[in-house]
């Protein structure tokens, strides 16, 4: 019996004592195990911290790289490997207070994980994230510990400086040019099969569902479309979710944005570089910005 109770002293005084580190020591990059928790924990974020942003992003791995700043008004809740019905989801079933909802229309063909909305959007499952921060997926101790030794360097100014404007090697320049040629004549392929009609009308009706009970919250949604390589833009996989879309969600009764600044440079034909995604960013929202 004293066994017992001693490891259940041992257990508390742990728990409180891992509580107390979690609350106070907060690493800037928390590694992720797999993409499965990388969307755990952008849904967790959004469900504690992110739930009074304004304004909403949903959509897949091609949205997810648009990165606002903290207490900017924007929370990005993109799911990699989903598309934005999932996203949608989780947001219909929250009590967000946003104002705006931007929907990628590019992978709107993707299905969406009812599984994973439901779990992560269970009345107890949200009151445990939010009153103990110490369940939160990012404070599990391997992420959390992985985050802190990481950040170890710069805490104690060893970090190893940039080196600025080094050139490239111009054969690895080559070798990175010839990979992505090939890379994006293999997602031309994939891209050159339109999705079933029978599935996109599926997925509009589902689409049409989540809008009503975001409509009825008092939730605008706004349909954007992530630049692409312009091969993949005009495949018929693209083109026809983007015109069915049209059809179901005409812009004479939404709000629609396609960007302006172009062209923008992809890092796989699919995804833009990171920067580039940042800069499409800033013309989405001077677009949102200016809506009353």
């Amino acid at each position: 019996m004293k066994f017992y109770l001693r490891l259940l002293l041992f257990f508390l005084l742990f728990l409180g004592s891992y509580s107390v580190l979690v609350t106070y020591v907060h690493p800037t990059k928390i590694p992720k195990q797999s993409w499965w928790q990388h969307n755990r924990i952008r849904v967790e974020s959004f469900l504690t911290s992110g739930r009074t942003a304004k304004y909403v992003i949903t959509g897949s791995s091609m949205s997810d790289r648009m990165i606002p700043d903290e207490r900017s008004g924007w929370f990005n809740l993109s799911l990699v490997g989903e598309g934005a019905l999932t996203g949608l989801s989780v947001l219909a079933h929250s009590d967000s207070s946003a104002k705006y909802v931007f929907i990628e229309v590019n992978q709107l063909s993707v299905q969406e994980n009812t599984k994973f909305a439901k779990e992560n959007t269970d009345p107890f499952f949200v009151f445990t994230r939010r009153n103990f921060p110490v369940l939160l997926s990012e404070k599990q101790p391997f992420n959390f510990l992985s985050g802190t030794i990481l950040e170890l360097p710069n805490m104690f100014g060893f970090a190893v400086p940039v080196p600025e404007n080094e050139k490239p090697n111009a054969n690895a320049e080559e070798i990175q040019k010839k990979l992505k040629e090939e890379h994006l004549e293999e997602v031309t392929r994939w891209y050159g099969t339109a999705v079933e009609r029978k599935k996109l009308e599926e997925r509009m009706s589902v689409l049409s569902s989540l809008l009503k009970e975001l409509e009825s919250k008092g939730i605008r949604p706004v349909f954007f479309e992530m630049p692409m390589h312009p091969k993949i833009l005009i495949s018929p996989k693209e083109s026809g979710t983007r015109e069915i879309t049209r059809q179901y969600f005409p812009e004479t009764k939404y709000l629609w944005y396609f960007a302006k600044g172009g062209p923008f440079e992809d890092s796989d034909g699919l995804h833009l570089a990171y920067p580039e995604a940042n800069r499409f960013f800033a013309e989405l929202k001077e677009f949102a910005e200016a809506l009353p």
